[in-house]
């Protein structure tokens, strides 16, 4: 059941949900209802570091991934958690990374 899943959403994922939304009346909105449902799950010093890191060792097999979808898998890794995800460069982070995706039905 879904009431029994506690969910988390990364700072960074936040913000760029946010992002472009030139409406204060829908940003508003859509924050409260962000901030209300999920946990903010901020990233330290470290998950910026890490993230870095796990950029390049994809750099170094030729594969360019998004900074940012690693600063997130980080967060998912660090914490031991599932990502759901739909963006590509998660199943390829996965590959190399302990990076656990959630498969369950939604």
């Amino acid at each position: 059941m879904a009431g029994d899943i506690s969910l988390g959403l990364p700072g960074i994922v936040l913000q760029e949900t946010l992002s472009g939304i030139r409406s204060e009346k829908q940003f508003a909105d859509l924050e409260r209802r962000l901030l209300t449902s999920f946990s903010i799950i901020p990233a330290s010093v470290t998950d910026h570091v890490e993230a870095a890191r796990l950029k390049n060792t994809y750099l170094d097999k030729g594969l360019n991934v998004s900074g940012i979808d690693c600063l997130i898998a980080v967060a998912a890794i660090a914490g031991d958690h599932e990502l759901f995800a739909a963006d590509a460069d998660f199943p390829a982070i996965a590959r190399c990374a302990p990076l656990k995706l959630y498969r369950g039905v939604v």
